[in-house]
């Protein structure tokens, strides 16, 4: 049995995911890991594996490989390979759901549409641009504005009865936006559905500048966010695939792609013996 850990360095967040892949070539996901990122990006990859191993119950030594992803992947000095996060998110989302064609990443800086063929091999793909307003942070702040956790902007903003789009394509003129709303009255629901509506209407046309195509898959920390999904699918009109651990996938991707990589890696040291 191989042991693979996959681990996505995001600019929010580093996340660990240990795939077991047994003698039938089954995968099993034996335990996953997380940490704040920070400015020490090996140190932040170590603790979300560390968090990993603890659930799993297996030790570094035990480790046969890993694969990083995402932003930091290069400043991680113990990994075996690196692997971009698109790759690592069509990988992942295919895997999770092999009739989807079309991937939406939304993570903390940035959105990503993707396409992808049948075996999960990116098509093509595009990403927004380095505006905090079209991605997660952005949400993040507004939630430290409006003085409500993270955990609750989902829920609040399906309650919303009048939503408050934000048009601002600037971070800074957004949230002006949203002081002006907050000083009309306007409920923290609608402001935050506002927001999700906002954030949906860039993401579908960023999709759209790909090309939508069969199932589309939703990953990435802001598909955790109920509001934003039901603004996708009432927007794509079609119901949006969210994976249960749908800020893992690029990690799960990268542990599939470093499975591969293995697997080659002793096909050829086993060729090279007997020659």
């Amino acid at each position: 049995m191989r042991l693979v850990a996959g681990i996505d360095c995001g600019t929010g967040f580093t996340k660990a995911v240990l795939l077991q892949q047994d003698d039938s070539s089954r995968f099993t996901v034996l335990g996953r890991g997380r940490a704040k990122s920070g400015i020490n990006v090996e140190e932040a990859a170590m603790q979300a594996l560390q968090a990993c191993l603890l659930e799993s119950g297996v030790t570094r030594e035990e480790l046969d490989y890993v694969a990083t992803t995402g932003f930091g992947r290069y400043g991680v000095g113990f990994r075996d390979i690196q692997i971009t996060e698109i790759t690592s998110g069509a990988r992942g989302a295919q895997y999770l759901f092999p009739a989807s064609r079309c991937v939406l990443d939304i993570g903390s800086q940035s959105t990503r549409s993707i396409t992808m063929r049948d075996t999960g091999k990116v098509r093509t793909f595009k990403t927004n641009d380095k505006c905090a307003a079209g991605s997660g942070m952005f949400i993040a702040r507004a939630a430290k504005y409006l003085e409500i956790p993270i955990e609750d902007v989902g829920p609040l903003s399906m309650r919303a009865t009048n939503p408050q789009p934000i048009s601002s394509v600037c971070a800074v003129l957004a949230e002006s936006e949203i002081i002006n709303h907050v000083s009309a009255g306007v409920t923290v629901e609608n402001i935050l559905r506002g927001i999700h509506e906002s954030l949906a209407e860039r993401a579908v046309g960023l999709l759209k500048r790909v090309g939508i195509e069969g199932e589309v898959t939703f990953i990435g920390g802001v598909a955790l966010q109920n509001g934003i999904v039901k603004a996708l699918e009432d927007r794509l009109t079609t119901k949006v695939n969210v994976p249960p651990h749908c800020d893992f996938v690029c990690a799960l991707g990268a542990a599939l792609l470093g499975h591969k990589r293995l697997a080659i890696k002793e096909k050829l040291a086993s060729v090279s013996q007997v020659s």
